[in-house]
């Protein structure tokens, strides 16, 4: 399923140029270095090929080149017209035995001689040439060659504005002379359905994925005998064809690494995920914008033009309407793959497939999950605005100390039951109670996770902003504790720790034998308000203390409730700093 929908991902890519999508033989590489030599072959300079970038760095040129990258441990392997130092110019690297670059520049220029007759093309015979008059020992004369780093080097004829790969006449020849591998099967595509096809051997690294191989990784892959059958070996246990190996693997790394790439990949914890639809559509534009950045993003993105759309998708959550342009984009095929390494080979966390229409209403829902009274609803100072509908990373942000310590598989989880409807990990709201249990902090995001979970996993009724109406235990008790916390407040100004730095942890899991005791403190408490404060805060205790009278105090919550306790909590403090409506009659 995740192969046949890469492989027609590729005719849609394939046609966009956005994408420099690769055709079947070639493959982009990044190009640092420029070998610019005359039509004789002599040398004339080596030059960067890099540019300047939109923040003023200097980055590689992709270029599309003939060929693919070579994997590790495949041995002595010079590419064709392309390569890096240590082939295309025989540079000694410091880690290898003394020899390694002269003999991989001599297999380089041995493979091009051997091809010159061939070819018959004067800008081809010119490299030769070149090869065979250029001396390793000249290296150290090109400083140029330390600042670029290890990128590839091209070719280029004096005068000439193309690189010699592309001349007409070579790439021609090229396209009809491919190098085909010995051991090649024919048979059945596992991908496409159709029969007698070229069997690919080995199927193509995947580069991109967080924390893989920078050189790449694979996918499909056997590197034993006891994961192969019937007497195949490597990858003609899953027969797929060459071109659509090829295909699928051109379309993902075009998702990974390709200029397009910030539009398609998005990382969430150790999870790298890339998404895209079966056609162009607005979705897919704004998709990595709102799961990474939430309703933050509208501040953050500096284009006017995908601001505005930003918004749109934001107004179409909050009202259901819908977000895409007409019927038929609702019904686009909506594609998310998350990504992780595992040694040399890559792990798929999870594939969803769905149309736009149900990714907006799985959207939707996980936005009401989440819906809580916003502890602040407008910037102030410095201080941003709690996000109404919150990025991944800071939901996950909010299980751990660092984000270095969020737990390596609850990204993909947390993805995964968004845009699948599906509950929601059980472990994000355990990691959320224990660090609330650490620190003290009930804040918007961590009563919003509670919240969630609670209603969509155990059916539990929430609602948005203080229930005077509720008569859960640990509701009313978290509810009871940030009263008791207020009139501390309100009593001693000035202080360096409350009862919720001191008691939150113990009165949330063994309420019976911690609140007798605040209750206690509190008359003290109570006694130094004035006033309208102190009637008004007395009554509300009094009426918590009435709802619980029923039940007494629990011994012990368990989790669900001390998530309860929390969201009581919360909510009553926010309900402290609320404005409260005059009445009209009042007024006057």
């Amino acid at each position: 399923m995740i192969l046949q929908a890469l492989n027609d991902l590729y005719g849609r890519l394939e046609k966009d140029k956005t994408y420099g999508i690769a055709p079947p033989g070639f493959s982009p590489q990044k190009i640092s270095f420029r070998v610019v030599i005359k039509e004789d072959g002599s040398l004339f300079k080596i030059e960067d090929a890099r540019s300047l970038n939109e923040k003023g760095k200097l980055q590689t040129t992709i270029c599309e080149v003939p060929g693919g990258a070579k994997p590790p441990g495949s041995g002595i392997n010079p590419c064709f017209l392309w390569d890096n130092q240590t082939y295309l110019l025989g540079r000694q690297p410091e880690d290898k035995k003394e020899g390694f670059g002269q003999e991989r520049f001599d297999a380089f220029k041995q493979r091009h001689l051997g091809l010159e007759e061939a070819i018959d093309c004067s800008e081809f015979s010119a490299v030769c040439r070149f090869l065979e008059r250029w001396n390793p020992s000249e290296i150290d004369d090109h400083p140029i060659l330390n600042d670029v780093g290890t990128g590839f080097g091209v070719f280029q004829i004096l005068g000439r504005k193309n690189d010699v790969h592309t001349t007409p006449k070579i790439l021609d020849w090229w396209r009809t002379n491919q190098p085909k591998d010995e051991s090649t099967l024919r048979g059945q595509c596992l991908v496409t359905g159709k029969m007698e096809t070229d069997i690919a051997r080995l199927h193509p690294k995947i580069k991109g994925v967080t924390g893989a191989q920078s050189s790449g990784a694979s996918i499909v892959s056997f590197n034993d005998s006891a994961y192969e059958s019937y007497t195949k070996t490597q990858s003609f246990n899953s027969p797929v064809s060459e071109d659509a190996a090829f295909r699928y693997g051109t379309a993902l790394n075009a998702l990974l690494t390709g200029p397009m790439a910030k539009k398609h990949r998005l990382r969430i914890g150790d999870t790298t995920c890339v998404f895209w639809t079966e056609q162009q559509s607005e979705t897919e534009d704004v998709f990595a914008d709102i799961l990474g950045g939430g309703s933050n993003s509208v501040d953050e993105v500096q284009d006017p033009a995908q601001r505005e759309r930003i918004e749109r998708f934001l107004k179409a959550l909050r009202s259901g309407t819908g977000f895409a342009n007409g019927q038929a984009e609702l019904d686009t095929p909506f594609f998310l793959l998350g990504l992780a390494p595992n040694a040399a080979r890559i792990s798929v966390r999870f594939f969803h497939r769905s149309s736009i229409r149900e990714l907006l209403a799985k959207l939707k829902a996980h936005q009401e999950c989440l819906e809580i009274v916003r502890q602040f609803e407008t910037s102030t100072g410095k201080r941003h605005a709690d996000p109404e509908f919150p990025a991944i990373w800071q939901l996950l942000n909010q299980t751990a100390r660092v984000s270095d310590e969020i737990p390596p598989l609850l990204g993909g989880a947390l993805t995964r039951s968004i845009v699948e409807g599906t509950p929601y990990p059980e472990g994000l709201f355990t990691a959320v109670i224990r660090r609330i249990h650490a620190d003290r902090t009930v804040n918007y995001l961590r009563a919003a996770i509670l919240k969630s979970i609670l209603q969509r996993n155990h059916k539990s009724n929430i609602s948005i902003m203080l229930d005077p109406n509720q008569t859960d235990p640990a509701y009313l008790l978290g509810r009871l504790f940030a009263a008791l916390e207020k009139t501390q407040e309100d009593a001693l100004s000035g202080l360096n720790a409350t009862i919720r730095d001191r008691f939150y942890s113990s009165a949330s899991a063994t309420p019976a034998s911690v609140f007798p005791r605040l209750l206690r403190t509190y008359q003290h408490h109570l006694a130094k308000l004035n006033g309208g404060s102190k009637v008004n805060r007395e009554r509300l205790i009094q009426e918590i203390v009435d709802l619980l009278s029923s039940t007494g105090l629990p011994n012990q919550l368990n989790l669900k409730a001390q998530g309860l306790f929390a969201i009581g909590y919360y909510h009553q403090r926010k309900d402290f700093f609320t404005k409260k409506e005059t009445p009209e009659s009042q007024q006057s």
